[in-house]
């Protein structure tokens, strides 16, 4: 972890700033000690942007001439993975578990691949890519739990 401070400030900056939306939605829930579904959907469809990101930042990675990580089959194929689990998320829009599973499922290959079959990234953008995903992940992790802990209140009403 040490490399995280060889980053460059905007990625930091804009890498952590990235982790509001994920952390705010557990924390408003545990400040008002109400379960807000449409707060937690927001928290799934960020996470869903998020894997689409991190899918495109690898097929962007692999295209230019002489980078490490060629345009093969693997490299594109594992860039669009991602993307393809934030759209199954979003499907289960009704059923937010399911779809929250899906997003944290999605963070974790992506990292997977990032480490592991793309060894070549900066040492500082794994670090920051693995603290990121780690504070992601558990702050869906803490919205499943709230889902048990305190009384569902919807922000507003359905129509019928």
């Amino acid at each position: 972890m040490k490399r995280l401070l060889e980053a460059p400030r905007p990625a930091l900056i804009l890498g952590f700033s990235g982790l509001l939306p994920f952390v705010s939605a557990p924390m408003a829930m545990a400040a008002t000690q109400l379960y807000l579904p449409e707060v937690a959907f927001a928290q799934v469809a960020y996470g869903a942007c998020i894997l689409s990101f991190l899918g495109g930042a690898r097929w962007g990675f692999a295209l230019p001439e002489g980078s490490p990580a060629k345009p093969d089959w693997l490299n594109l194929a594992n860039s669009v993975v991602p993307a393809l689990l934030a759209w199954v998320a979003l499907l289960f829009g009704d059923n937010l578990t399911e779809a929250n599973l899906m997003v944290i499922m999605g963070l974790g290959i992506a990292l997977h691949y990032d480490l592991a079959l793309l060894p070549t990234y900066p040492s500082w953008f794994k670090a920051m890519r693995t603290v990121l995903t780690l504070v992601a992940t558990f702050s869906l992790v803490a919205t499943l739990i709230l889902t048990s802990v305190y009384p569902e209140k919807r922000l507003s009403a359905q129509k019928k």
